[in-house]
């Protein structure tokens, strides 16, 4: 009688994926009886020191990237990048802004309105010029999240 060696390999891993321990084989005069052993690794003898393990330091948690996103004007109107006329920019790329800081000032129908951070973040770009004519969804900064 010869072993098929592929077979025997089969029927192995079959027996590991269902978690059968034991396996009984005929076909005409072949007989194959695979038995694995399923106990769980002995625990050492009580008195016994275990086996030192080299001290390994646990690898660091990668750093969450960052998360950037575009902040959008809401409606229609004219930015501004200042408080008043030539005079400094509410933020500049690479500002650090807090929740409820000024980023720009919106105009609408000759009514101004400040509009600050929702959430935390840094300046990464400004999108829109001084003075620049918006509408809805028009990008006005690409900043990343400090919150997240």
């Amino acid at each position: 009688m010869t072993v098929d060696l592929e077979r025997i390999t089969i029927l192995m891993d079959r027996m590991h994926a269902l978690g059968i321990a034991e396996l009984e084989y005929t076909h005409g005069d072949e007989h194959v009886r695979l038995v694995r052993d399923t106990s769980p690794p002995a625990s050492p003898a009580p008195g016994t020191v275990p086996a030192a393990t080299p001290d390994v330091p646990p690898s660091p948690l990668p750093a969450p990237a960052p998360t950037s996103c575009t902040i959008t004007a809401t409606m229609h109107g004219q930015f501004y990048a200042s408080p008043t006329p030539g005079g400094a920019p509410f933020v500049t790329a690479g500002s650090v802004v807090a929740q409820g800081q000024p980023l720009y000032i919106l105009e609408v129908m000759k009514t101004l309105t400040r509009v600050e951070a929702e959430f935390p973040c840094t300046i990464v770009a400004i999108l829109c010029e001084n003075g620049q004519a918006v509408e809805p969804g028009t990008e006005l900064f690409t900043v990343e999240r400090r919150d997240a």
